[in-house]
């Protein structure tokens, strides 16, 4: 009996060590993205390609990190009352790289052309994100280790999000009330708007 609680214990650090790994990948991919977005901007296209590269990189190594998680949990090595947490954490979570790399993707396909114009806007929205992800990185780790501490965790993402929403319907407004581009630029903007307000949700 000692020995299966042995291993049980062994089981569920290693899962809190891969858990605590992920956690830290969703920082190290949104400082990525905002960099991959900065050298777009700034029409460093050489950055913008490392960049491109390190994401699609980062979020395969998350990905293969969720699956162990995973794999670990529906292997009974988790106590059952901590499994429905866990799991539903990373669905939750899981969404982030994958709307990033998303997000990087059609940048690299479509190459949009980005008014000067809209260029704080953009930044704005992509450090908000950065912020958030960050926050919620904390609360996450809150909520394993320190459960009673995530509610303020929660308060704060709650008005980052809030933020980042006004920054994007103020962004969204810009965008269309620019006479010079035509409504099909205005889409293509309006769709990478979206994509970046949609990691902030």
């Amino acid at each position: 009996m000692w020995k299966v609680l042995k291993n049980l214990a062994s089981a569920q650090q290693q899962i809190q060590k891969d858990l605590d790994e992920y956690l830290d990948g969703l920082n190290t991919i949104m400082q990525i993205m905002s960099s991959a977005l900065a050298a777009y901007l700034g029409q460093d296209m050489d950055e913008f390609s490392r960049s491109f590269v390190q994401i699609n990189e980062t979020e395969h190594l998350l990905d293969t990190l969720r699956r162990s998680i995973e794999a670990a949990i529906y292997g009974r090595r988790l106590l059952p009352d901590t499994r429905g947490d866990i799991l539903g954490l990373l669905e939750g979570l899981d969404k982030i790289p994958n709307r990033i790399q998303s997000t990087i993707r059609e940048i690299n396909l479509q190459k949009p052309l980005i008014p000067e114009s809209l260029h704080p806007n953009m930044k704005e929205l992509a450090d908000r994100g950065v912020q958030i992800v960050q926050v919620l990185v904390q609360t996450a780790h809150e909520f394993l280790q320190r459960p009673r501490e995530v509610k303020r965790g929660a308060e704060g993402l709650s008005e980052l999000e809030h933020e980042a929403d006004m920054i994007e319907h103020k962004s969204m407004a810009l965008l269309f009330e620019n006479s010079k581009l035509d409504l099909a630029h205005k889409m293509q903007l309006w769709r990478l708007f979206e994509c970046l307000g949609s990691i902030c949700d």
